[in-house]
């Protein structure tokens, strides 16, 4: 436990030491709420995906940024198809980030993104009206605590008329922490008749201080 808290701090430390804070997802946007996500575990190699939403899943997304422990975790998101690029046509009302290590190395990112609030009830204008043009891909999750020691299993699925393309998990923390207990926690995916069977096995070495949580989802094409 002592070891894992003083990881703890020295991530802290390096991320105060590198000026994190000064994100951009709500700059120069009048009305925007701030959403910051959890601290995202980066494995050392492969990439790992993570949904971040509006409040209530209502609003726009109109603009994302991100933390990391280090620059070489690359962060991306997901855009939508269409022109002009810009809210409520490149984003709607969540962002999919992906993130790699550059160097093969642990890591850590803090997803964030500023949302702007529904329009109230009214006439409305086309220029509020959302695009006809959707994601390619519908997205769902679900954000789980997790304790050590702990075994739970559930199953994901797709809305009735649609089909299971793929599934995904990330493991993160509400705060930053040394990226290697990202490894205390196990998480089994697997895939019969459209759902996904999943299993998350949590080791005992894992400390309660952390808080873990795990982000299991689906993307689905109708």
């Amino acid at each position: 436990m002592r070891i894992a808290a003083a990881l703890a701090v020295v991530v802290l430390a390096a991320i105060g030491a590198s000026g994190a804070g000064a994100t951009s997802e709500c700059l120069g946007v009048r009305t925007c709420i701030d959403v910051p996500g959890p601290w995202v575990a980066v494995p050392a190699r492969g990439e790992v995906l993570f949904l971040l939403e509006c409040p209530r899943r209502q609003g726009t997304v109109v603009g994302v940024d991100s933390l990391a422990t280090s620059r070489d975790v690359h962060v991306t998101f997901d855009g939508l198809l269409g022109g002009p690029v810009g809210p409520n046509r490149t984003t709607g009302s969540y962002a999919f980030f992906r993130a790699v290590s550059g160097r093969h190395q642990l890591g850590l990112f803090e997803p964030r993104i500023g949302c702007s609030p529904p329009p109230t009830p009214g006439p409305q204008t086309t220029a509020f009206q959302l695009t006809p043009a959707g994601p390619p891909l519908n997205i769902a999750a679900t954000t789980l605590p997790v304790t050590p020691g702990a075994v739970r299993h559930l199953t994901l699925g797709c809305v009735r008329g649609q089909s299971l393309v793929d599934s995904w998990d990330a493991t993160a923390f509400p705060e930053p922490v040394s990226p290697a207990l990202a490894a205390a926690v196990h998480v089994q995916r697997s895939v019969s008749g459209g759902h996904v069977s999943i299993t998350i096995v949590v080791s005992e070495t894992l400390p309660h201080a952390v808080h873990a949580l795990v982000q299991v989802g689906v993307r689905c094409a109708t």
